[in-house]
């Protein structure tokens, strides 16, 4: 960016990009009626022709040096042209009241003279006609001049001062105050990309998306007014005077709603009302405790009793009238919820501002908001109003408490990507009743910037020494900016955080800032499956922890972000999905400059799998998700095959299999799905010890030098059980966790040494050097690891083995037990076996012995504690003693492996009591075709969808007779009703000795897939 002066302009160099089109952007205020390429004298009158980029609108006449310049070096006022000749063959001359401008057409084209010469004649013409603005544009159709200040100012980089001219929503440079008056200028600026701010006593800066002018003003006095003239073109600039037109055409708006000065300047959206700028400046804090009773403002009263009266009519409600609701919650909500539905935007007004939540749910899934109400019944001005209220609450909860007040001298900078001392400055910053200014020095009286709290959005403290200073913190405030501060004492640091902090959040959240925290702020997110009306929370994160308030809690909620079961990040929608402890909380971004440091700060704090125990991601027992994915895999897989392999942990798997593994389980073991393979079982088993040796600073924390020696210094065993139990004890909570896993996990695998040649002496041999990091040239550690795992249950305070014949009714007790689940009436919990390749599951009878169910399962088999949505209607069913099915006949295909060939569902009559199941090709056969007794019959729910059944209300039934007399069936149901009375019958009779004493029960006629006997098919 470059400035220079000849003798008739200055050059203001700014190009655009490439990409821009002048005729398609909003970069003028009028449209672009021609444009191009001409040539123009220098105004001594020489014969030496430049080449300029011309742009005529119905207001100006601009020439510029190039096409991609962005500040004209000329700007004509079309009032200001007397006429426009054509001179010699070429040439066309543009006389103004003092000057004339001389053009010559592009290759010497007469064509191109003469139509630039007719469009100018012709808006010219269109001028005069008009009566809309004066010579220059400065003034409206009624005559009332729009300059809101003009006078002379220095420019850095010139030598000569510029008369400047504010208007409307424009600045103007001219050389001088008599080209002012004569309608020819340099160039103008448009403000609505523009900002303004003071840089020293007499200078200010004006920076558009182009380039920053630097003037000085003659006094200090004179850079206040003047900046706050441009602040207030940068605010009309962003206006629109045909909206602002359409509100005051209601007698009503013409007057400020607070003091009743005419012609008011501002509007409050969520509020419906418009105000002055004198009352429009005055915030509303509800920290004001002293109010007086109050009478109606005047436009002359003061900004006190301005800001006493604002506060007392919109935080306090005073002046409101009264809904016949008020007070009454749910009734308040629920009208809400029925006016949103019609167009009377002033019944939901006075709902809201007497206390009507804009968030509560309403009851219905589908529209579970007033916002989405409104949008259903195509109330947009609704929409409008709900949005703009959406964060509308007690102000105890937008506030603090109390009045948070602290200064002292900081070093800041604008940017937060320097990392030098040289770029901040030194400023005396002060933070009282919720505004944070700062000044040049403790005696400077005129601030060089503030912010409000209540724009900020998030306080990010920094880690030491990265921004040159040792210490720093930034506040990203809702404007976009980041102001970043620094300072080389920790304690002026950390008071300036706990005083801000403080100052950030409402008080019932205190909680989020009272700890080492590395971010504060508030993010909009939404809890399960609905992206519809986020709410506003309060989150606080550092490290692994995660603290947040969400909406109409009074209680700080803290996620462990180690344990969260699941972690995605939505880049389109700028939001990312956290699913911890089956709740699922989506926080939207909304493309917020701080966002991309809180997503980074979630990802690092979900663990590291190169990181030491307790920066693992770890499960709700505290044990790392490496280590539990790798136990649980070998117990499902291996212990379920019998155990008919031997070596367990002494055979070596495929090492390169063997690091890959390990290595996509260190980056996110949660996504690492192990999967069953030749010699994966022994690839698993490495990974394990792998990464047990080579964890950070080890199991046993700093203990491993002195555990080996345990064993020796007492001879009795009991004893040693004492000092095992104290070592454990002083171990952190994820050392003793992962700990206590493997040693379980080496207990049970000890328990089938039969099979698996894996005693305790030799899993000690292999297991010692690995807990302990050593390179097993001593046998200590392995006499360690052996005396651990002999007495496991006293070392780790174990009761005695879990008795085989556990039953399903206790293994769900102890599940909702240990999840602290209360019962509630009418949830019913159970425990199923769970086939994904099958996709199919059973619920267990309550007497069932779950454990010897869990060890004979395949790998594709797991048991889950669930809700069971049919129990309730099965006992009501098993209550009235009789079943009635009726089933019309329906017919599809089915296929199951290429060994089945083609199969169909077919219809037979099906009949069951309290001995066997029996199927029937015909209503009137006499012989059963197919015939299971009870005993051996499994009942799962649902039916394989490759199979393509007539309904979805199936279940698939397994007669297991003998080992090799197997024979499974898929049996449709044409309702949900008979898929229950079926279910309810079939679980009725599944155990003998609570079999209700029922008659046989005729099912007419089901639709039945059958499969013969296959020995290998479960």
């Amino acid at each position: 960016i470059t400035s220079s002066v000849d003798e008739d302009s200055i050059y203001l160099g700014c190009t655009l990009s490439r990409s821009f089109n002048p005729e398609n952007s909003d970069f003028h205020h009028s449209p672009v009626i021609k444009m191009g390429w001409l040539h123009k004298t220098p105004p001594q009158g020489t014969l030496v022709f430049q080449k300029r980029w011309v742009m005529l609108d119905a207001q100006y006449l601009q020439y510029f040096q190039n096409e991609k310049e962005v500040y004209s070096k000329r700007i004509i006022a079309i009032p200001s042209v007397t006429e426009v000749l054509n001179v010699g063959g070429q040439k066309f001359e543009v006389v103004t009241r003092n000057r004339t401008f001389l053009f010559r057409a592009e290759n010497n084209s007469r064509s191109v003279r003469e139509e630039w010469v007719s469009v100018l004649k012709e808006t010219i013409q269109q001028r005069c006609n008009s009566m809309e603005m004066s010579l220059m544009n400065f003034s409206d159709a009624s005559g009332v001049s729009l300059i809101s200040k003009q006078g002379y100012l220095e420019m850095n980089g010139l030598c000569s001062k510029l008369y400047v001219v504010i208007c409307a929503d424009r600045v103007f440079l001219y050389r001088n105050a008599e080209e002012h008056s004569q309608g020819v200028g340099i160039t103008s600026i448009e403000m609505n990309l523009g900002t303004v701010k003071g840089t020293d006593k007499r200078s200010f800066n004006l920076t558009t998306f182009y380039r920053t002018f630097s003037f000085v003003a003659e006094s200090w006095q004179q850079r206040e007014q003047w900046v706050e003239a441009l602040q207030a073109c940068v605010n009309r600039s962003l206006s629109s005077n045909a909206v602002a037109q359409k509100i005051w055409s209601e007698e009503a708006n013409q007057h400020c709603a607070d003091c009743g000065a005419p012609h008011p300047d501002w509007a409050s959206v969520n509020l419906c009302v418009v105000l002055c700028k004198c009352c429009a400046g005055t915030e509303p804090f509800p920290e004001i405790l002293s109010l007086f009773t109050l009478e109606m403002l005047c436009p002359s009263s003061d900004s006190e009793e301005r800001q006493r009266f604002v506060t007392a009519k919109y935080c306090q409600g005073k002046y409101r009238r009264y809904h016949a609701l008020f007070g009454q919650q749910e009734a308040l909500n629920k009208a809400l919820c029925n006016t949103i539905q019609t167009g009377d935007v002033l019944e939901t007004l006075s709902l809201v501002f007497c206390g009507a939540d804009v968030n509560c749910y309403t009851g219905d899934p589908e529209l579970p908001s007033p916002v989405s109400i409104a949008q259903h019944y195509g109330q947009t001005l609704q929409v409008e109003f709900l949005n703009h209220n959406h964060n509308t609450g007690r102000s105890n909860e937008t506030k603090a408490a109390l009045p948070i007040s602290h200064t002292g001298y900081l070093f800041k900078t604008a940017s937060s990507t320097r990392a030098v001392t040289e770029h901040f400055s030194r400023r005396w910053c002060s933070l009282n009743q919720g505004n944070f200014s700062y000044y040049e020095s403790e005696k400077s009286s005129s601030q060089s910037g503030q912010m409000k709290m209540s724009g900020v959005l998030c306080l990010v403290v920094n880690p030491q020494g990265k921004h040159g200073y040792g210490h720093s913190f930034e506040l990203y405030h809702d404007s976009g900016r980041v102001y970043l501060f620094g300072e080389d004492s920790p304690d002026t640091v950390r008071e300036w955080i706990k005083a801000i902090g403080k100052a950030l959040v409402p008080p019932v959240a205190e909680d989020l800032v009272g700890w080492s925290f590395e971010r504060v702020g508030r993010l909009r997110y939404t809890v399960g499956q609905s992206f519809h009306c986020p709410f506003l929370g309060w989150f606080s994160l550092g490290g692994s922890r995660l603290l947040l308030l969400l909406h109409g809690e009074d209680q700080v909620d803290n996620i462990d972000l180690r344990k969260l079961q699941e972690l995605s990040v939505e880049q389109e929608a700028a939001a990312v999905v956290l699913v911890d402890r089956g709740r699922r909380l989506r926080v939207v971004g909304d493309r917020r400059p701080d966002f991309q440091g809180w997503l980074s700060g979630i990802q690092q704090g979900l663990g590291r799998g190169d990181g030491p125990l307790d920066q693992q991601q770890l499960t709700e027992t505290d044990v790392p998700v490496i280590v539990d994915r790798c136990i649980s895999y070998i117990t499902h897989v291996y212990v379920s095959l019998c155990l008919k392999s031997e070596g367990i942990y002494r055979r070596c798997g495929v090492n390169s299999k063997i690091a890959a593994l390990l290595l996509s389980l260190r980056h996110d073991a949660r996504q690492v799905r192990l999967s069953e393979g030749e010699r994966q079982v022994d690839n698993v088993a490495n990974v394990l010890k792998r990464f047990i040796r080579e964890v950070g600073e080890g199991v046993f924390n700093g203990h491993r030098a002195s555990l080996p020696w345990l064993h020796t210094t007492s001879d009795e065993m009991r004893e040693r059980v004492s000092q095992y139990q104290a070592l454990l004890h002083s171990l952190p909570p994820v050392n003793r966790a992962t700990l206590g896993a493997v040693i379980n996990h080496l207990y049970c695998v000890q328990c089938f040494a039969d099979e698996n040649q894996m005693n305790m002496h030799n899993l000690a041999i292999v297991f010692g050097p690995t807990l302990f990091q050593t390179d097993g040239t001593d046998n200590s550690a392995g006499q360690v690891v052996e005396e651990l795992i002999q007495n496991y249950q006293d070392i780790f305070n174990v009761s005695g083995s879990i008795s085989q014949a556990v039953s399903a009714e206790e293994l769900v007790c102890e599940v909702l037990r240990r999840g602290n689940i209360p019962p509630q009436q009418g949830v019913y919990w159970s425990c199923f076996l769970v086939n994904d390749n099958q996709e199919m599951e059973r619920p267990l009878h309550y007497q069932e012995q779950a454990l010897t169910i869990y060890f004979s399962l395949g790998k594709d088999c797991h048991l889950v504690v669930k809700r069971n949505c049919y129990m309730e209607a099965m006992l009501i069913y098993i209550g009235k003693c009789m079943i009635t099915v009726l089933i019309t006949k329906k017919e599809s295909e089915g296929r199951e492996g290429n060994m089945l060939g083609n199969i169909t569902f077919s219809r037979r009559r099906c009949v069951l009591d309290g001995t066997s199941l029996r199927l029937y090709k015909e209503v009137k056969s006499t012989q059963p075709e197919r015939e299971c007794p009870v005993h051996a019959l499994k009942v799962y729910y649902g039916i394989k969808k490759r199979l393509q059944p007539p309904s979805c209300w199936g279940m698939t039934v397994v007669c297991e007779q003998a080992e090799r007399d197997k024979q499974q069936w898929y049996l449709c149901c044409e309702s949900k009703n008979e898929l229950i009375e079926w279910l309810a019958t079939f679980t009725n009779l599944q155990v003998v000795s609570f079999c209700v004493h029922c008659n046989i029960y005729y099912f007419p006629q089901l639709f039945i897939l059958f499969i013969f006997s296959f020995p290998f098919f479960i």
